[in-house]
């Protein structure tokens, strides 16, 4: 009769096992919510297996307990991390171990395609008690039961994750796309003026940017400007100052009173926390005149019969400071046949392979070389030159370049 009731009871111990097999799988499938599926295991382990004391830890960022009962705190007190080295299987915790470790009786470390995934710490009912442990009795139903749900948690995880990443590219996609639309895609080409730009981003989105405003019938501006930073905030940055370009330099022909205001709108805007480089010009088609500005940006150069001209006068970047410390706006000539190269320091800062640098030399030859030739020309080299020199090394920076060549 005592063998008969054995196989009862182990019978019925299996029906319960793959009856709470099967209510976890079906929770799995129907999509339960992480907290659910933990109060389901809970209930199981606790109410029906009779375990007071459990502790699981998951691993994330790092590792932290994500279920606790009948622990008086102690989870603090266990550094999991290095538990994983001492315990590579389902192992009994001796009474050697002390600290948090040791108030629990055995170990199950879980792991998945071998990594380690999660720490299980369980204790037992009643040590005093004259019958088996439910700890001992259901060990390895806990096991499986425990990796069935903490395998399901890490793919909800990575399905989480998945999806976060397929949003941030759709956002970076409509982003870009929203970029390439803020740069002008018609630029003069007449018997007055040649212009060519090439923009390159460093990622999806940039912190550079390039732009030509019609202002009137003769005067229009060729701007050439670089957030600090780059990626998505760059970016935003920049768009926000290209509108307010846009805006301002229509209603005023006061180029100093402009790059204020500008400096102003940069610097509340960015709080201080980043800054834009520039080059803005003016160009008078008809006095053949540039006035501009060179906000701690790299000099654009200006060439004619051989010999290129930095212009360097203006101010330092727009946002760093409330208010500019100084201001000089420069003016320069614009004979026929000279060419205008502006750049962002992504062009001559590029390293190749070795570590050396595009570099203004190569830049200035090619524009020497290829000016009478046209603004396309000069920037279809520049653009040969450049790969050639990067030769498949990633990018470093954004790249703005806008070349206008004037007949």
């Amino acid at each position: 009769m005592a063998r008969l009731e054995r196989i009862v009871e182990r019978l019925e111990l299996k029906e319960f096992q793959l009856r709470a097999l099967l209510d976890v799988t079906k929770a799995i499938n129907s999509n339960m919510e992480r907290s659910e599926l933990l109060v389901l295991y809970e209930k199981i382990v606790r109410e029906e297996l009779g375990i007071t004391r459990l502790i699981l830890f998951d691993r994330d960022e790092g590792w932290k307990h994500i279920l606790a009962f009948g622990t008086d705190g102690r989870e603090v007190e266990v550094d999991v991390e290095a538990a994983f080295s001492d315990f590579k299987d389902i192992q009994v915790i001796g009474p050697e171990i002390t600290g948090g470790l040791g108030a629990f009786d055995v170990a199950v470390p879980v792991y998945h395609q071998e990594r380690p995934l999660a720490f299980l710490l369980i204790g037992d009912i009643d040590e005093d008690e004259q019958r088996m442990s439910p700890t001992v009795k259901h060990l390895n139903f806990i096991q499986t039961l425990t990796n069935l749900i903490v395998v399901a948690l890490e793919n909800k995880r990575l399905a989480r994750k998945a999806l976060q990443q397929e949003r941030e590219r759709r956002d970076l996609e409509l982003a870009a796309e929203m970029q390439s639309m803020l740069v002008p895609r018609e630029l003069p080409y007449n018997d007055q003026i040649e212009v060519a730009a090439w923009y390159q981003p460093h990622s999806q989105v940039g912190g550079d940017y390039y732009d030509l405003v019609r202002i009137s019938n003769d005067e229009l501006a060729l701007c050439v400007a670089d957030v600090s930073g780059k990626g998505f905030a760059a970016a935003l940055l920049m768009s926000n100052f290209q509108a307010n370009l846009r805006a301002a330099i229509t209603h005023t022909a006061d180029l100093t009173q402009l790059i204020h205001d500008l400096n102003r709108v940069v610097f509340s805007n960015a709080r201080g926390e980043r800054f834009i480089t520039l080059f803005l010009g003016i160009v008078d088609l008809r006095t053949r005149r540039l006035r501009f500005v060179n906000a701690g940006h790299n000099p654009a150069l200006l060439h004619h019969r051989g010999q290129s001209t930095e212009l360097k006068d203006g101010s330092i970047a727009l946002g760093m400071m409330p208010m500019l410390p100084f201001l000089k706006i420069g003016e320069v000539e614009l004979p026929a046949d000279s060419t205008l190269l502006c750049y962002t320091d992504g062009l001559v800062e590029q390293e190749d392979r070795h570590g050396k640098e595009f570099g203004m030399a190569r830049m200035e030859r090619i524009l020497g070389d290829l000016s009478a030739s046209g603004a396309r020309s000069v920037n279809e080299a520049l653009i040969t030159a450049f790969e050639m020199h990067r030769d498949g090394s990633p990018f470093l920076d954004d790249i703005a370049v806008l070349t206008a060549r004037f007949r």
